[in-house]
Formats: C-alpha cells, structure tokens, sequence
C-alpha cells in the first residue's frame, strides 16, 4: 500500500509539472521556442556513401521520413552553391566535404516548400547536420553552414524552399549575444545602485561602527589613566 500511494504521489507530482509547464507556455505569449529546437533535424538520417561534389551526395538510408523515395537518396544541400568539378576550386570543395562526411551517419532536414522536397534533378534539398558522439544530432553548425563558413562554397539564399540561411548561418551565437545585451543592461544597473545607493550607505554604517569603537577605546584608554 505504502508502494502505491509513493508511486500515485509521483504521478501526481509530473502531472502537476506538465499542467504547470502548459499553463506558462498558453499564459506568456513572448514565450518562444528556439528555431533550431523546431528544425526537423531527423526527418531523415543515414550513412553518405558517394560524395559527387562539395554540395551533393549520396546517402543510404537508415531511417526514411515521408519524402524518402529510395533506399540510396541523391542530396543537394539547401542555399549553398560549391565550385563545379570542372572548375579550379571544385575537387577541393569535393575533397572537404568528403573528409568530413564520407562513411559517417548525417540528419537530414527535407525541404518542405515543395511537395517531394526534390529539385528538377530528383535530388532532395536538404540542411544536413553532422552526428554528435552519442549519435545524436548536432544543431550547430550545419554541414550547410560548415561548407560555405570553410569557402568551399557560397552562400545562395534561394527561395523556392523552406529554408531561410539567416536562421542557421549565424548559429546560436548570434541568439546567445542578443540574450547577453539584457544581462549587460542589469549588470549596469545593478552597478549604478550598488555605487549610488548600497556602497555610500555601507560606508556610512561602517563609519558609525567605527566611531562607536573609537568612542569605546577612548572610554577605556581614560578609564585606565584614572585608575
């Protein structure tokens, strides 16, 4: 009995948290979600085994999302544009993207826009993420991101998909520096009230403490010369 009512207060306990955590979520209208918490980082995920150039390859599926046609999907990453193979830069391009993805597992996040998230040539436009060690997903930076952040491409904010490049070229840093100008600004104000108010009025208590003790000693050092 004592078993059952520990486990009933439990579940009463995370029914109140979850309750508690909706009615914050439904009661605070600025309250948002970070866009790199909602990307679908594993729409799609598996192992590239064929890099044809810096921007494309080939991935065989591991676990397939609705768009995923084939067991070998062809990849085109979303609003980056490498070098042509033809061209001076594009076997380098072609050789980081293979050092980087060649046998590793990569997320996949599929273009929406489109209905099969493909372009003219049948190859899906992704945002690919590189795979953490615990085999998760890593939010940032992107292999989009990585690729062009490495100069083995260019940014080319194309519009006809889902994707918009300032959401995941900046990373979180930017996010994390828009969060620190509040802080700065409470951090200046806490250190006008601790030198305007708090500190003159710890200093005034102080001196009062001291001339009390100035005035006992002096009290004392005549009491002795008496005696």
């Amino acid at each position: 009995m004592i078993f059952i009512s520990i486990c009933r207060s439990e579940t009463a306990a995370k029914l109140l948290h979850i309750l508690l955590l909706l009615f914050f979520c439904i009661s605070c209208p600025h309250f948002i979600v970070p866009s790199i918490a909602l990307a679908a980082q594993d729409e799609a995920y598996g192992i590239v085994t064929n890099v044809v150039d810096g921007d494309t390859f080939d991935v065989t599926i591991e676990k397939a999302g609705a768009k995923i046609a084939y067991s070998v999907e062809r990849i085109r990453l979303a609003d980056v544009d490498s070098p042509e193979m033809e061209s001076e830069n594009g076997p380098e391009a072609r050789d980081f993207t293979y050092a980087v993805l060649k046998n590793k597992r990569v997320y996949l996040d599929i273009d929406d826009l489109s209905a099969t998230g493909r372009d003219s040539y049948g190859r899906l436009i992704c945002v690919a993420y590189l795979t953490g060690f615990y085999g998760q997903p890593l939010a940032a930076p992107n292999f989009n991101r990585l690729l062009v952040d490495s100069g083995h491409a260019r940014l080319e904010n194309f519009t006809n998909n889902e994707f918009d490049p300032h959401d995941w070229r900046n990373g979180p840093g930017l996010a994390l520096q828009a969060e620190a100008e509040p802080l700065q600004s409470l951090g200046e104000d806490l250190k006008q009230n601790l030198t305007q108010d708090l500190l003159p009025r710890l200093q005034d208590s102080a001196e009062k403490e001291l001339d009390k003790a100035a005035k006992s000693g002096w009290d004392w050092l005549k009491g002795q010369i008496r005696v």
